[in-house]
């Protein structure tokens, strides 16, 4: 009779799973499923995310110089393997960098979850060894990992991103909301170790991130870095930037550091080299800042052409300095300022303006301002207040020193300056500046007689600038060399070796800005160590660029 009793729960309980979806019973009722399907489903159903591609970077020219990749990343169900008499994990531990012990203990740790992702981004080799091993509780998902092809050329201009794909360094960084993607989420059936079998549907469809399009020229970018590299070794320098900007249009073609770092190595994301230095560092401009001088003096009428300013004795004496010229000049006009590079000259013409004019003017071609460029790191300098500038201050901003700057900033003031005084908002994206105004800052005619003297600065014979000719192409431009500061004191030995010049013919086109820190085989000079830099990076860009309008007009 009890046998039968018993039998008799047996049928009804097995009537109760099978037949009504329940273990509820009359022993049980507090802590029964009512509805075993629901349960099992909710154990087997899961969401699962659609993972998106990153949007692209591209050159001007449509060249990829960024973009995502699919590739696996190793995931393990702990939860099982704690359990599992399966062993062949361990197989792994020296692929994964781990000791068996310590890939125990992560497991161990872990034994209550039933995914961990224990290797990420994982080569295909290693990919095929997992897979052999056959062991179900090892399997993968897919993720995207970034691919530079711009490599180190780009690399502090374009950034990084963390293993993730969000953008933290360069324009990745500044333009991750655009080139986010929204990864989508669908509903799968998985086994009972956790791996998907089926998928039931789609709850969000994945959108990619948008591309994006530089204004910057993958050759000419390689040029500026192999040039660049060339020079900083040749003159034991400690670093050196390019900037090369379309005047017309404002667009950066080439923006460039050296050294760099290869963006496939994360050890490598770190320290200076990381920096886009052409807008992150912040210099004393010298006496690349004399040609705006001139034209200041030349619109408020201090000066004219034919002015002629006496450098005798070759020195002069203030509170707390002194001014010096780098050989006796004698007497010199505005155009052997510029030419042969006056520090006592521009001095003198700085203090003929006032301390109003002089300081309005230079915020006005954007010294001390935003350029309004969106890149990270990027600095607006500055400038001091006229009301608070000395009499000392007022003739040392003459020969560019007194003020900060970024090499960015110069190239666009001579880019105001090519534009015979039509500013123009310089951009580093394809078509940002396709209904941008020009405004005009200033005099057409002044800024005409500025260039003709820079003219003299690389095709004279007494210019400070004859290694940056270019043949073939008429040169505007001006040397610069400054005394760093270092622990709040200027250095003797230390040195930025500038150069900004202005190619073009008939009309000038192209402004590029260089600049040399610490050049170690001779003290630094302007024309040292930054002209030949210019001077070879334009050579070569010309012959890519092909402009026939050049062309035509070769001497």
């Amino acid at each position: 009779m009890a046998a039968f009793l018993v039998l008799i729960i047996i049928i009804i309980r097995l009537y109760q799973i099978q037949v009504n979806a329940t273990d509820c019973f009359y022993f049980n009722k507090g802590s029964c499923k009512e509805n075993i399907l629901e349960v099992a489903e909710k154990r087997q159903i899961h969401s699962v995310k659609l993972t998106a591609q990153r949007g692209s970077i591209y050159d001007r020219n449509n060249n990829v110089l960024a973009m995502s990749l699919p590739i696996k990343t190793l995931c393990i169900n702990p939860s099982r393997l704690y359990k599992s008499n399966n062993k062949s994990i361990m197989e792994l531990s020296n692929d994964l960098g781990l000791s068996e012990k310590r890939l125990k203990k992560i497991i161990d740790k872990n034994k209550n979850k039933k995914e961990f992702y224990l290797k990420r981004h994982v080569s295909k080799d290693f990919y095929l060894k997992v897979k052999s091993l056959n062991n179900p509780n090892l399997y993968f998902i897919n993720e995207n990992k970034r691919s530079y092809l711009g490599g180190k050329p780009f690399s502090n201009i374009i950034g990084f991103t963390n293993i993730d794909d969000k953008g933290q360094e360069g324009i990745e960084f500044i333009s991750n909301k655009i080139l986010l993607p929204e990864h989508g989420l669908k509903k799968v059936k998985k086994d009972n170790i956790g791996r998907p079998i089926e998928t039931i549907g789609i709850i969000r469809k994945p959108v990619p991130g948008q591309d994006i399009f530089l204004t910057l020229d993958k050759r000419i970018q390689i040029i500026a870095y192999e040039t660049l590299r060339k020079y900083i070794t040749k003159f034991k320098a400690e670093s050196g930037s390019i900037i090369l900007i379309e005047s017309n249009t404002g667009d950066i073609m080439s923006m460039t550091n050296y050294p760099s770092f290869n963006p496939d190595r994360r050890s490598e994301f770190r320290g200076k080299k990381i920096k886009n230095r052409a807008v992150y560092d912040l210099i004393e401009p010298g006496s690349t800042i004399k040609p705006l001088i001139i034209y200041y003096g030349l619109h408020n009428e201090v000066i004219s052409e034919s002015t002629i300013i006496n450098t005798a004795p070759g020195v002069i004496l203030l509170e707390d300095k002194e001014i010096k010229d780098w050989k006796y000049l004698g007497k010199v006009s505005p155009r052997d300022i510029i030419k042969l590079s006056s520090n006592i000259g521009a001095a003198k013409v700085s203090s003929k303006l006032s301390k109003k004019q002089l300081i309005d003017g230079l915020n006005e071609l954007g010294f001390g301002q935003s350029l309004f460029l969106n890149l990270p790191g990027s600095k607006t300098g500055s400038l001091p207040l006229s009301s608070e500038l000395s009499n000392s201050g007022h003739m040392s901003l003459g020969y560019g020193y007194g003020l900060s700057t970024s090499l960015m900033h110069l190239a666009s003031a001579y880019t105001t300056l090519a534009n015979y005084g039509n500013r123009v908002q310089i951009n580093y994206l394809k078509n940002n500046n396709k209904d941008s105004k020009k405004d005009n800052i200033l005099n057409r005619d002044n800024s005409i007689k500025v260039l003709d003297m820079m003219r003299d600065v690389v095709h004279s014979n007494d210019g400070t600038g004859r290694q940056a000719k270019v043949e073939g192409y008429t040169v505007y431009g001006k040397t610069g060399t400054v005394r760093q500061i270092i622990d709040g004191r200027y250095s003797k030995d230390k040195h930025n070796a500038l150069f900004v010049g202005i190619l073009g013919d008939p009309e000038p086109k192209y402004v590029a800005a260089v600049i040399v820190r610490s050049p170690k085989n001779k003290e630094g000079s302007g024309g040292l160590h930054a002209a030949p830099v210019f001077g070879e990076f334009m050579q070569h860009s010309m012959r890519i660029l092909n402009d026939m309008s050049y062309a035509n007009n070769r001497q």
